[in-house]
């Protein structure tokens, strides 16, 4: 704005305070404009707010969503101080009980000492092994005992031993005490003070799968051809393991394979070939075969892996020559360690299996996970009954449902969902008493919003039927109040619990489960779908020819007409839905990802299905709130673009009115300066006429 300033004292106009009730009229429509931005910004602000509590309830959704996670246990031992206990979502109910041999327990060894900490150790060769994984230390006259822990504890080699130092006086000038300790517990993890060296002998060639190092679960199968020979290892039948054992016996034995079986299964065969006096392992696509008995050896290996016509040979050289190192450290040696704690496995019976009283289930742990089904066991004692040596008491576990944690979740979303409605009244709904509109009442496509959510919790979940024993939300006791807000009826849910708790998971997070009806449904059945995959009832078309060729299969949804029904994929005796997608990669057709399985022995015949794919509420439902938040195409983002858009309009249009007033205010300055200029020469005029 113009500095200059217009008193009018010599004219005696005030034409400054002229001016500012002159701009005041001028500013009325900047004024609209700030108001609208502060309008827009409340907006903002309330959808920013909505979006967060959408978020809020799409969580405790995905708490619902997928049945196969609902499942919860409480589980209980009669004897913590022997056996703890706990349960995932794949366990069932029921109880079990377990015997406890013993504890698996982590090597230890630990030398006779030296008299200081500072002591030199020697120079020479330090040899031990772990798990068969030799490791070698290079000592140096200088090297003291505190030295060797760190040579030991930060070589990059070191297969998995912990050094340390006791301190300990045995009266025999053995005060410091070299320890070595094992990191995992197990009978494979032994420690051994080696003499020598042990021969290992490294596979020439990297195994590879579409160009990429293999690992222990790729399927023989899968390998690419390292051989040269253009060899398919889809047509490997088997692999010959031949080589000497490491005093000279031969190994010649076949391992016959198939499809699925994986490198770790030929390593299994290799060890066992070789009767357990080699460890293989692999890493980084390489096989490694490592002698159990250190010194001069005469192991070898070699692996054929052959079709019908042509053969792939993996050969091995030797790496590392068994005896030609050897420890010579006189302090160090063999004889100067103790073995105070041995490896060994935990050893317990599950349900008194197995049955035989020197048989045991062995683990290299504690904590076993994979002998009940979605049960976590932790050993912590053996359970020797003191009065009864040798036999061995069992501790009882019991797994029952918990479904007080299935109505935490429940009463979170409830509490999530009406927090949202609740917030939605607030701010679309029109007020009687003070005569305003909700600030979103005008951003319509938000205020449809309420109805969208609740249309899932009325109505019967997609793609149940009346096979299935719940259909609707309020089968299970969720009901919409005439006030809009959700709630539980605990009785009605307790209830449905007991009749049928996986049919109540499934009505709250059916993952696109599927099932068969009609005259040919056991010819033709449901094998799998996906989340892609539109939830609801198919009609299915199946023809086969007389040959048992499927030469015809047609799928469309229930509510269309045939002559708008689609070719399915036809693979074997697999039927898929169509598999096209759209520009930005989204399914065409309802049913992609739908995959049928189909009885080819009857033949000569057309046969026809309706599949029904289930979606629980909940998954339905985090799908709804997942589009209204989805980043470009979401409602609820569309709405605060939209809203910011208006904004930043509204600010160009602010500073463009401020500009168009500061051009106003300074022509009025100029005008009125003018007009007090013209003003001033009159008077001086008649002043001096007046002295005439």
């Amino acid at each position: 704005m113009s500095s200059l300033q217009l008193p009018g004292l010599s004219t005696g106009i005030d034409t400054k305070a002229l001016i500012d009730q002159l701009m005041a009229v001028e500013r009325r429509r900047l004024a609209a404009y700030t108001t609208n931005v502060t309008k827009f910004d409340e907006k903002k602000t309330a959808v920013t707010e909505l979006q967060s509590k959408l978020f809020t309830y799409k969580s405790s959704l995905d708490d619902l969503a997928d049945a196969s996670q609902l499942r919860s246990f409480q589980a209980s031992s009669n004897d913590e101080s022997a056996l703890t206990v706990s349960a995932n979502s794949q366990a069932y109910e029921g109880s079990h009980t377990v015997q406890i041999k013993q504890l698996a327990t982590a090597d230890r060894w630990v030398h006779d000492g030296f008299k200081y900490a500072t002591s030199y150790v020697g120079e020479g060769t330090f040899l031990f092994s772990y798990d068969h994984q030799q490791m070698t230390i290079q000592t140096t006259a200088d090297t003291t005992l505190e030295d060797l822990v760190g040579l030991i504890n930060n070589d990059s080699e070191n297969p998995g031993v912990t050094a340390s130092i006791l301190k300990y006086d045995d009266g025999a000038d053995g005060i410091y005490h070299l320890v070595l300790s094992g990191r995992n517990s197990g009978s494979d993890y032994q420690i051994t003070i080696d003499t020598s060296s042990a021969e290992v002998h490294t596979a020439a060639s990297i195994l590879q799968t579409n160009g990429e190092n293999a690992g222990g679960t790729t399927k023989i199968s899968e390998l690419d051809d390292f051989s040269g020979q253009s060899i398919d290892f889809a047509d490997v039948t088997q692999v010959t393991i031949s080589g000497n054992q490491h005093d000279g016996t031969p190994v010649n034995t076949v391992f016959v394979i198939n499809e699925h079986s994986t490198l770790e299964d030929l390593i299994g065969e290799i060890e066992t070939a070789y009767a357990d006096t080699a460890k293989v392992t692999f890493e980084d696509g390489q096989f490694k075969i490592i002698d159990k008995t250190v010194g001069a050896s005469s192991m070898t290996l070699n692996l054929d892996f052959e079709t019908a016509t042509q053969t792939a040979s993996l050969t091995f050289n030797q790496s590392t020559v068994g005896g030609a190192v050897t420890a010579d450290i006189a302090s160090l040696a063999a004889a100067t360690f103790s073995e105070t704690q041995s490896a060994q496995d935990s050893l317990f019976k599950v349900d008194d299996y197995p049955p035989g009283a020197d048989d045991w289930i062995s683990r290299s742990t504690n904590t076993v996970d994979d002998v009940i089904a979605g049960v976590t066991l932790s050993l912590h004692g053996n359970t020797e009954d003191p009065d009864n040596p040798g036999t061995y008491e069992s501790v009882e576990i019991n797994l029952t449902r918990n479904t007080e944690q299935l109505k935490e979740k429940m009463n979170a979303m409830i509490e999530a969902y009406n927090t949202v409605i609740m917030y939605v009244d607030e701010k679309t709904t029109y007020d009687e008493q003070t005569n305003t509109a909700g600030i979103l009442s005008s951003e319509y496509t938000l205020t449809s919003i309420r109805s969208l959510l609740q249309t899932p919790l009325i109505t019967n979940a997609v793609g149940f039927t009346a096979s299935d024993s719940f259909l609707n939300p309020r089968d299970i006791g969720l009901s919409v109040g005439a006030d809009g807000m959700l709630e539980l009826d605990e009785n009605t849910f307790d209830e449905a619990v007991v009749d049928d708790y996986l049919g109540v998971l499934l009505l709250m997070g059916a993952q696109k489960t599927g099932s068969t009806s009609g005259v040919d449904s056991a010819y033709v059945k449901f094998y799998g779908a996906s989340r892609y995959t539109t939830a609801g009832a198919f009609d299915v078309q199946v023809t086969v020819d007389g040959g048992g060729v499927i030469t015809s299969a047609l799928i469309k949804q229930a509510d269309e007409d045939w002559e708008d029904a689609r070719s399915a994929i036809i693979d074997g005796n697999y039927i898929y839905g169509n598999d096209e997608l759209d520009s930005s990669y989204k399914p065409l057709y309802p049913e992609f990802d739908l995959q049928l399985v189909v009885d080819t022995s009857q033949t000569g015949r057309t046969m026809e299905v309706t599949v029904n794919i289930r979606q629980g509420f909940a998954g339905n439902l985090y799908e709804q709130v997942d589009d209204l938040l989805k980043t470009g195409s979401g409602r609820v983002p569309i709405s605060i673009e939209s809203i910011e858009d208006r904004i930043t309009s509204m600010e160009r249009r602010i500073e463009d009115e401020e500009r168009r007033l500061q051009r106003v205010e300074q022509r009025m300055i100029e005008k009125y300066a003018r007009l007090e200029k013209m003003l001033s020469m009159i008077q001086q005029q008649f002043a001096g006429i007046a002295m005439l």
